[in-house]
């Protein structure tokens, strides 16, 4: 090679490595913007409208030059982006993905979202489009209570009862949750349960007992998981523990006489009773054992007591004096759910008292006490026991009176 085509050679690489070296800083506006890759939702996603609002989420687009992106989201009720409802934009999300969230979307539609990104003097073509369908709104009404009902009594292990949740929309499987506690205010709950929904009512009976002669609030709730949708709480019930007797002393008894201070000397040891047929029968050790009297002066009919009723009333227990007792009898006719008030020719409220099956009715048993001072033996009685009203006619408290 000759030494001037060495001297050219050398001249001509020197040249090349400058034009390099000035190629590294790209022109203002020449930075590249790719589409971001949609992440979430899923193409084709079903989404419950109780799970609104919505997140999008997109993996980030390659930005040259570390210039900082823009994203720009867009929602349509179409997939060519028509019929825009809502356009949101964020700045580029860390980890690598933006996020945004967009307001509550009519229920029941599909919609189709597509993402850019773009920087100060560039801007990338829009994603891909992807679709996700909102559920249709549902909307849950409170259960209506059935029982108890404020001011009655339950058992220490009450099964409490709601008219099941009207709703509109498609829902998937309800539940329903009750709650039972000591303050109207529901704090603490002392328990709780969910059960599923029943057909026309749904019910649920504690596994333990509540304490006795105890004031407690209840309410139920109805959810619906597939559409994460729930109803408010009905209308909180308050219903007191059976008692384990009556104080007589805040009794208002019925016409007839007051027997709060008469000797307790009898035990009444079962009763079995029925509404529907009309049977009372009190069993009690006393049965032939208290002196006889006339009735109403008949030397030929002889007595020795009275059955009695106590009900409870707008939250006052009311006494009446019953049918009478002959001699070592313990079961009378007659007694039927609708008819037991107006027959028993007591004052108001009990003369049209109809107790509800389930309703917590007191039982006692006395010498003569109906017409009293007449037909008067010996002032003794036995304790008052508590027992629910009976009617085979019916499965459930909340059924109407059949007459």
């Amino acid at each position: 090679m000759s030494r001037c085509f060495r001297f050219f050679a050398v001249l001509y690489a020197l040249v090349d490595l400058s034009a390099c070296t000035t190629s590294a800083v790209q022109p203002s506006g020449s930075s590249t913007v790719t589409s971001p890759a949609l992440s979430s939702p899923a193409n084709g996603a079903l989404i419950p409208n109780g799970n609104q609002p919505v997140v999008l989420t997109v993996s980030n687009a390659i930005v040259t030059q570390s210039a900082a992106a823009t994203y720009t989201f867009e929602v349509a009720t179409d997939s060519a982006f028509s019929f825009k409802v809502q356009t949101k934009t964020s700045p580029a999300g860390t980890n690598g993905s933006t996020s945004v969230t967009l307001d509550a979307l009519a229920g029941g539609l599909v919609y189709y979202w597509h993402v850019r990104a773009s920087t100060a003097d560039s801007t990338g073509a829009f994603s891909t489009a992807s679709k996700f369908t909102i559920g249709s709104a549902v909307v849950l009404q409170p259960p209506t209570p059935v029982s108890p009902l404020s001011g009655g009594f339950g058992s220490s292990r009450p099964t409490l009862t709601v008219t099941n949740s009207t709703h509109t929309g498609n829902t998937g499987a309800l539940v329903y949750r009750f709650e039972i506690s000591a303050s109207a205010a529901f704090s603490p709950v002392l328990m709780s349960a969910t059960v599923p929904e029943g057909n026309g009512q749904t019910s649920w009976t504690p596994s333990n007992d509540l304490p006795s002669n105890a004031t407690f609030y209840w309410h139920a709730q109805a959810f619906d998981a597939t559409n994460n949708a729930s109803s408010q709480f009905s209308t909180a019930q308050s219903f007191a523990t059976n008692p384990t007797t009556i104080d007589l002393t805040t009794v208002n008894f019925q016409r007839f006489v007051n027997i709060t201070n008469w000797k307790v000397t009898d035990q009444i040891t079962s009763i079995d009773q029925d509404g529907a047929d009309g049977h009372m029968c009190i069993n009690h050790i006393k049965s032939g054992v208290w002196p006889t009297t006339d009735f109403f002066g008949d030397p030929n009919t002889q007595v020795e007591g009275n059955q009695w009723y106590m009900a409870f009333i707008n939250g006052v227990w009311y006494a009446g004096a019953g049918e009478y007792l002959r001699p070592s009898q313990v079961c009378k006719a007659g007694q039927y759910t609708e008819a037991i008030g107006p027959d028993g020719t007591w004052g108001g409220p009990m003369d049209t008292w109809q107790p509800k099956p389930g309703e917590l009715v007191g039982y006692m048993i006395s010498t003569p006490a109906r017409n009293y001072p007449d037909s008067k033996t010996v002032d003794e009685r036995s304790p008052v026991v508590l027992q629910p009203w009976h009617d085979s006619r019916f499965n459930a408290a909340s059924l109407p009176i059949k007459k």
